[in-house]
């Protein structure tokens, strides 16, 4: 199944430039991967509900070609790439209203069952490739760069606001601490052209976490962590000054 769907680059999704933020373009993420699993009954709260299990993302990748615009009209497109054993990968494409593809990200998930507390096979949860997995749309490969030499450049705290319905601190905010320690003339120069996200751990309200940065082969690389234990680690691509 593909979910397709036409929408609007609305204002809460834009960032000081007036175009698609990258906070902006995860929340899209998140909202069209749920709601594509849901019409297949296999979202988070089903799951919860039915096999007392969640999804667990393990790895996010996007690709941005072009940033799309307050009020333009966009296509999103997303759709199960990949399903065998205890990994599921989701595409979703951005396209402008001449199918062009303006964003790109692909998902790694698992399924983690919260009474056992260990992952399962997705078939476990009904989810097998014949019936659910459509063709990708291009290649793409995720990051084996080790992560070396980082220094803390920022430190908070886990907020209420900050916590999903598993009472972990959800993916989406990992993504603005990240993106927050830039300045908006460092992103306006050197805007993002591709962001890769590793969830490692899971963190909760009221924890410390630091963040830490270094730059390696063109990339800068970011880990959150708290304490010496590391919950995201993160690589980002921006464009040439």
């Amino acid at each position: 199944m593909k979910l397709r769907k036409e929408a609007v680059i609305t204002a809460s999704l834009c960032d000081f430039t007036v175009k698609l933020s990258v906070k902006g373009i995860f929340d899209l993420l998140q909202d069209y991967l749920t709601e594509m699993m849901g019409e297949l009954s296999l979202d988070g709260v089903s799951l919860r509900e039915k096999y007392g299990c969640v999804w667990i993302f393990t790895r996010n990748r996007v690709e941005i070609e072009r940033e799309l615009l307050w009020r333009e009209r966009y296509i999103a497109e997303s759709f199960i790439s990949s399903a065998k054993g205890a990994k599921m990968t989701v595409d979703t494409v951005l396209k402008d209203m001449d199918g062009n593809i303006c964003v790109y990200s692909r998902i790694e998930m698992c399924v983690w069952d919260l009474a056992q507390q260990k992952i399962r096979r997705i078939r476990d949860v009904g989810v097998t490739s014949d019936a659910h997995v459509e063709a990708p749309e291009r290649e793409l490969e995720f990051s084996r760069l080790k992560h070396e030499g980082l220094a803390e450049i920022d430190r908070l705290t886990v907020r209420s606001g900050d916590i999903d319905f598993i009472r972990h601190t959800n993916n989406v905010s990992y993504v603005r601490f990240i993106m927050n320690t830039y300045s908006v003339r460092e992103l306006c120069e050197r805007p993002v052209k591709a962001i890769e996200v590793r969830y490692a751990g899971q963190t909760h309200e009221g924890d410390t976490l630091s963040i830490r940065k270094a730059e390696q082969d063109g990339r800068e690389l970011f880990d959150v962590c708290m304490g010496e234990t590391i919950a995201v680690e993160c690589e980002i691509v921006r464009a040439d000054s």
